[in-house]
C-alpha cells in the first residue's frame, strides 16, 4: 500500500510539474482553446482502447499526433483561425469518446469503463508510468533550455517576433505538441474530463503573484504540485475519487492566489 501511495506521490509530482509548465506557456500564447482540442483528442484515443486491443497511451498519442500535424494546414485550407478550428475538433473528439464510450463492453453503464476514461487515479501508476514521467520532464527541460531565448521573444509578444524574422511556427507547433502528449499521459492521473483544472488553475494562480515569465513558470509548477499532493491527501482522508480531488484541489489554490496581494 506504502509503494502504491509513494508512486503515486512521486508521479504526481511530476505530472504537477509538467502541466504547470506548459499550462502557463500556453496561456501565455492565448492556445486554451487548442489545447481543449488536444485533451479530447486524447480522450477519445483513450476511449478507443476500451474496444481495440491496444495500450491506451499508443492509441492517445497517435490522437495527439494527428490532431498537432493537421491544425495548421486545416487552419490555412479553410480560411479559419486556429481557435475556431480547435472547437470544431474538440466537438468531434467528444462525439467519438461518447462512442467509443457506448460501444465499450459494459458501454455506459459501467462505473469501471467511466472511471477509467472520464475520472483517472493517480494510484494507477506504476514505476513504469513514472520513468515515462520523468522522461518527457527531462525532454520539456531540454527543449525549454536549448530554445528559450527565441521562445522568450514569442511568449513576449508573437507579432513582434515574428517582425524582428523569428519563424514561431515551429515553436508553437512543438509546445501545442508536448501539451498533447503530457495530457495524454496525464489523462490516467486526473481523467480527461478534469485535466484542464491542473493545467489551467495553477497557471491562473501564478499569473496574479508575478509579471517575470520566469517566475510565473517557476510558481506555476510549485502551485501544479502542492495542487496534486493536497488532491491526494484530501482522497486518502475522505476515500472520494483522487482525480476530482485533485481538481477541486488545484481550484483553491487558484482562488487563494487571487485574493492574494501580488
Amino acid at each position: 500500500m506504502y509503494g502504491i501511495i509513494i508512486q503515486a506521490i512521486i508521479g504526481g509530482t511530476i505530472a504537477g510539474i509538467l502541466c504547470g509548465v506548459l499550462g502557463i506557456l500556453m496561456t501565455r500564447l492565448k492556445l486554451n482553446t487548442i489545447v481543449f482540442s488536444s485533451a479530447h483528442s486524447a480522450l477519445a484515443g483513450a476511449a478507443l482502447s476500451l474496444i481495440i486491443p491496444l495500450d491506451q497511451i499508443i492509441l492517445s498519442t497517435g490522437f495527439v499526433l494527428f490532431t498537432a500535424l493537421i491544425l495548421g494546414p486545416l487552419s490555412d485550407a479553410l480560411l479559419l483561425p486556429l481557435d475556431q478550428i480547435s472547437m470544431v475538433l474538440l466537438s468531434i473528439y467528444t462525439a467519438l469518446a461518447l462512442i467509443f464510450v457506448y460501444l465499450a463492453p459494459g458501454g455506459v453503464t459501467s462505473s469501471e469503463v467511466l472511471a477509467k476514461v472520464f475520472w483517472g487515479s493517480v494510484f494507477a501508476v506504476n514505476i513504469q508510468y513514472v520513468i515515462l514521467l520523468f522522461g518527457l520532464l527531462a525532454v520539456l527541460l531540454l527543449y525549454l533550455s536549448f530554445s528559450w531565448t527565441k521562445l522568450k521573444a514569442i511568449l513576449y509578444d508573437r507579432r513582434l517576433a515574428e517582425a524582428e524574422g523569428i519563424n514561431t511556427k515551429p515553436y508553437v507547433y512543438s509546445l501545442i505538441l508536448l501539451t498533447g502528449i503530457t495530457i495524454v499521459f496525464v489523462l490516467k492521473i486526473v481523467g480527461g474530463l478534469l485535466v484542464y483544472a491542473i493545467l489551467f488553475n495553477p497557471a491562473t494562480a501564478a499569473s496574479k503573484l508575478a509579471h517575470n515569465i520566469e517566475k510565473r513558470i517557476v510558481l506555476s509548477a510549485f502551485f501544479g504540485v502542492i495542487s496534486v499532493l493536497l488532491g491526494i491527501l484530501l482522497s486518502l482522508c475522505f476515500n472520494l475519487p483522487v482525480g476530482a480531488c485533485i481538481a477541486l484541489a488545484s481550484a483553491i489554490v487558484m482562488l487563494i492566489a487571487r485574493i492574494l496581494p501580488r
